[in-house]
């Protein structure tokens, strides 16, 4: 015999267990679920990367995906794998990098381009995820590529 619980709208047996004919329902509600899901996480993710100077708050975020801050930092890392601070920061360092192939860009220009308001805070969240500071690392690129004349550049700058 099956009685139905008030709120949820799926049909239980009395001692809780779901009916067998009721799982097309809940799979379909589930996967409804997640696609709203994803599909919030993109518009966040749409606003991070249109915003990376100047990065959104968790506030911003949440109100342009119509979630609330709590449900859309625990959907966020749900769907991603990374908590949204850990995101916004891993974004601004891969564009970092971006930049440091740039050798007439200081790093402290980088750090402002990026959405750091520190560059002292910028050079050591680089470190920790990248194992060496912005300069280390711009020199260490510089070096490893093969393409990389440094007589060419300069010929290029008019400096010899």
């Amino acid at each position: 015999m099956k009685s139905l619980q008030v709120g949820d709208g799926t049909s239980r047996h009395h001692n809780g267990s779901r009916d067998i004919n009721d799982l097309p329902q809940i799979n379909a509600q589930i996967a409804i679920s997640t696609l709203k899901h994803r599909m919030a996480v993109r518009k966040a993710l749409n606003m991070i990367n249109e915003r990376i100077q100047d990065p959104p708050t968790l506030a911003e975020l949440a109100s342009f995906s119509g979630l609330s801050r709590t449900y859309l930092s625990y959907i966020f890392k749900e769907v991603t794998g990374m908590r949204l601070q850990e995101y916004l920061i891993q974004v601004r360092l891969n564009k970092a990098k971006e930049l440091l192939s740039q050798i007439d860009l200081k790093v402290k220009q980088i750090a402002y381009e990026v959405g750091f308001t520190d560059p002292n805070y910028f050079c050591r969240a680089f470190k920790k995820k990248m194992g060496l500071n912005p300069t280390n690392w711009r020199l260490r690129e510089i070096l490893s590529d093969k393409n990389y004349h440094p007589l060419e550049e300069r010929f290029r700058m008019g400096s010899m």
